[in-house]
C-alpha cells in the first residue's frame, strides 16, 4: 500500500477529467486586473489582483457571486474568450487534466454578442488542445435567478450557432431564489434539440435533485450534496447510475458539503453510499484550489488512495456526454497515463 506522500504525488500526476469548471470562475486575478484595466473597468472596492479573491468571504454566496459578476463584465471582445480559454485550459493540462467540459454563461456577458463569445473561446480551446493535448467541449448555462423567457432564449441562440464543440446546457446562480422547475420549458427544448443537460443543485432540499431528474431530465448533477440526506432518493440515484460532479474546497468554504471544517464527510457518504461521484473544483482561482488540490483535500482527510482517486476519473469518462469511441480513446489514455505514473 503507498503511503501518504506517494498517493499526493499519485494525485498530482495522475489523469483527471473536468466536469465541472466555469470559465468565468478560471480567471487568474493578474488577468482580471489586466482585462480591467484594458476596458476601464473598475475593480470593486479598490481591490487588486493581490486582493480581488477573499476565498473565506465565498461563505456567503451573493458576495462570491458580486466577484463572479465583476469578472464576467471585464471579458468583453474575442481577444479576450480566447485568452482566458487558452489561459485555464494550459493550467488544466499542467495538473494532467485530459479532458474537460466546461460551463460557459453567457448571463455573466450581458455586453458581449453570443458569436463574439463563441469565436474567442473555440479559438482558444483549439490552440490549448494543439498545443497541450487538452480536449475541451462546452456547457452553455443559464442563470436561474433570471427570468425562464431567457432560459429560453439562452437555449434558442446555442441550437442557432451550435457547433460540435457545444454538447449541452446547465442551470447555476443561486438555488434557493432560481427553483429549477421555472425552467422546465428550456430544458425541453433543449432535450428536443439533443442537447445534454445538467444543472447545480447545492443548497436546495433533495426535492430539487428529483426535479432535475424528472421534469428537467438532467442526465447528471452538479454538486448535488443532499442526496444523501434522502435513502430512498440515494438509492434511486445510485441504481440509475446518475453521476455526481463534486467540487470539496469552494463548496466546504461555502458550507454545502460541510461545515467549513475540511472532513468533506458528505462526499465521503456519497462515495460510501455507491454514487458515481466526479471531482473538480469550479471556481478555482477563485476558491484557492486548482485540479490536484481538490483530490489532494480528499485525500488528507478521508484517507483515499490511487485506487480510489482512478474511479474519480473512471466516473467522470463514463459521465462525459461522449460517444463510446471517444470514451475508449479516454479511457486508453488515462490508463497508458496512470501505468507511466
Amino acid at each position: 500500500m503507498p503511503d501518504a506522500q506517494d498517493t499526493l504525488a499519485f494525485a498530482a500526476a495522475m489523469p483527471k477529467v473536468s466536469l465541472h469548471c466555469h470559465l468565468t470562475g478560471t480567471l487568474h486575478p493578474r488577468t482580471v486586473a489586466e482585462l480591467a484595466a484594458k476596458h476601464g473597468v473598475p475593480m470593486p472596492d479598490g481591490r487588486t489582483a493581490e486582493t480581488l479573491y477573499d476565498h473565506g468571504s465565498y461563505e456567503n454566496l451573493g458576495e462570491f457571486l458580486r466577484v463572479l459578476d465583476l469578472v464576467g463584465a471585464v471579458m468583453l471582445d474575442r481577444d479576450d474568450f480566447h485568452r482566458t480559454t487558452y489561459e485555464t485550459l494550459t493550467l488544466a493540462a499542467q495538473h494532467n487534466v485530459i479532458y474537460r467540459e466546461m460551463f460557459i454563461s453567457p448571463p455573466s456577458h450581458p455586453d458581449v454578442d453570443y458569436p463574439t463569445m463563441i469565436e474567442g473561446i473555440t479559438a482558444g480551446l483549439r490552440d490549448a488542445e494543439a498545443d497541450h493535448g487538452i480536449v475541451c467541449r462546452l456547457i452553455f448555462a443559464m442563470n436561474r435567478n433570471a427570468d425562464p423567457a431567457d432560459g429560453i432564449e439562452l437555449v434558442r441562440n446555442v441550437i442557432r450557432h451550435r457547433t460540435d464543440d457545444i454538447l449541452g446546457i446547465g442551470l447555476d446562480y443561486e438555488e434557493v431564489t432560481g427553483p429549477p422547475e421555472r425552467f422546465a420549458e428550456a430544458f425541453a427544448l433543449a432535450k428536443k434539440a439533443g442537447l445534454h443537460r445538467t444543472a447545480h443543485s447545492e443548497s436546495g432540499p433533495p426535492q430539487n435533485i428529483i426535479t432535475l431528474l424528472d421534469l428537467l431530465d438532467c442526465e447528471r448533477i452538479d454538486h448535488g450534496y443532499h442526496v444523501v440526506t434522502d435513502p430512498a432518493l440515494t438509492r434511486r440515484c445510485r441504481d440509475e447510475g446518475i453521476p455526481f460532479t463534486c467540487t470539496p474546497v469552494s463548496s466546504d468554504i461555502g458550507r454545502y458539503s460541510g461545515s467549513g471544517d475540511g472532513t468533506h464527510a458528505v462526499i465521503a457518504a456519497m462515495v460510501d453510499a455507491g454514487l458515481a461521484v466526479t471531482i473538480d473544483g469550479d471556481d478555482p482561482p477563485m476558491f484557492g484550489t486548482d485540479p490536484t488540490h481538490d483530490l489532494v483535500a480528499l485525500v488528507r482527510a478521508l484517507g483515499y488512495g490511487p485506487e480510489q482517486l482512478m474511479r474519480f476519473t473512471e466516473n467522470g469518462i463514463e459521465a462525459a456526454w461522449l460517444d463510446a469511441s471517444d470514451k475508449a480513446t479516454l479511457r486508453s489514455r488515462a490508463r497508458m497515463m496512470s501505468t507511466a505514473k
